[in-house]
């Protein structure tokens, strides 16, 4: 397992190192840097899928995932699939189709992160191991149950795609299963392993059909608390699906961020679009800027975690215990490597708004300030 992963970690981190030595010899070609930079976009996006597979198997292992029930509206979240999957799809000209049967309760409570992790797991899959022009479906069907609390789901993710031999469906959900097939397309192997453990550890079952040369389907069943029904309008819909403009722009953010590299590269980015940003080196710092800061000096104050001299946890207790006017309500959101729950129950304990996890992607910073401003 380990030569197997070490391979895996290694594969795109030459493929990182290979692209910077290109672009040193092709500097002058623009076309050629911006082609190289989106290589190294995709292998870096790689290597943190292992690395959080990785991550995500060391924790289950060690039974420290955390649930974290909210509750959502299920219409919503299937839909959801179409827009993330959107551009695979359409590079391998293949369709998806979302199917809603019998939904009574459209409500439900359950940990949103997880199930949208454990579909996200499925559905690529099957991006994955369908061919061009292949069919993906994407089922949720509400099963008879005589629960008043809980209604049963069953989740069906299906393709027409290469499918899998007997023996390698039986270790589908095996920590690094492979075959010829699967072991030429970039991956972990841990995908499936996480995905039925967190679908287990939420009290569901799932199972898989396939074919060589069929295609498989994945069935997923698990029952979700009913929640209270909420009228959503087609008004708030489309507010919903229309895509925001530049809501960063012009606004002035305090930093708090002791490594260099990371500053530069999280200063550059905000100005590009479009917003003023101070950096603090430790959360000492940052705590005497908003100290010294009158009231529409900042907006909103990004917080690493781990900092010398004060961390990020400790700077915020101090900052929401100041005598500054906006301590309790200016946003403070936790910027941090460590992507687990119960570093995001950490931040939030300690008086943060919202959690970001390195490195910063601008569309995730967009969605937690529009949640934290509106």
């Amino acid at each position: 397992f380990l030569s197997n992963m070490s391979h895996d970690i290694r594969t795109p981190m030459n493929a990182i190192i290979g692209i910077i030595s290109l672009i040193r010899h092709n500097a002058g070609d623009k076309e050629k840097v911006i082609e190289y930079a989106d290589k190294i976009a995709i292998s870096s996006q790689h290597l943190l899928g292992i690395i959080n597979d990785v991550l995500d198997m060391s924790n289950i292992e060690a039974g420290k995932i955390v649930f974290k029930y909210i509750d959502f509206y299920l219409l919503d979240f299937i839909t959801k699939f179409n827009t993330i999957f959107h551009s695979q799809i359409d590079e391998k000209n293949q369709t998806l189709t979302i199917i809603k049967e019998n939904i009574r309760h459209e409500w439900v409570n359950g940990d949103q992160v997880h199930l949208m992790q454990i579909f996200s797991n499925l559905v690529s899959n099957a991006v994955k191991y369908t061919q061009e022009g292949g069919k993906i479906q994407f089922l949720v069907e509400e099963c008879e149950t005589k629960s008043s609390v809980y209604a049963k789901y069953r989740f069906l993710v299906s393709d027409n795609g290469m499918g899998m031999s007997a023996d390698f469906k039986e270790t589908i959900f095996d920590p690094r299963a492979e075959s010829s097939m699967t072991n030429k397309i970039q991956g972990t192997g841990l995908g499936m392993a996480i995905t039925k453990n967190l679908v287990e550890a939420m009290g569901g079952t799932i199972d898989v059909e396939s074919e060589l040369g069929q295609g498989s389907c994945f069935e997923v069943l698990i029952d979700l608390r009913i929640a209270e029904d909420r009228f959503v309008s087609s008004a708030e819909q489309a507010e919903k699906d229309e895509p925001a403009g530049n809501v960063l722009k012009e606004m002035r953010f305090l930093c708090a961020e002791d490594n260099e590299l990371n500053a530069e590269i999280l200063m550059e980015l905000l100005k590009i679009e479009g917003a003023e940003c101070t950096i603090c080196e430790n959360g000492k710092r940052v705590l005497e800027a908003f100290e010294q800061s009158a009231p529409g000096d900042y907006d909103m104050i990004l917080m690493d975690v781990q900092m010398p001299v004060m961390n990020g946890y400790e700077a915020t207790k101090a900052i929401r215990r100041s005598s500054h006017e906006l301590a309790k309500t200016i946003p403070i959101i936790a910027m941090t490597a460590n992507a687990f729950d119960e570093d995001r129950k950490k931040a939030l304990e300690y008086g943060m708004d919202g959690f970001l996890s390195k490195p910063i992607v601008m569309e995730e910073l967009i969605s937690t300030l529009q949640d934290n401003l509106s």
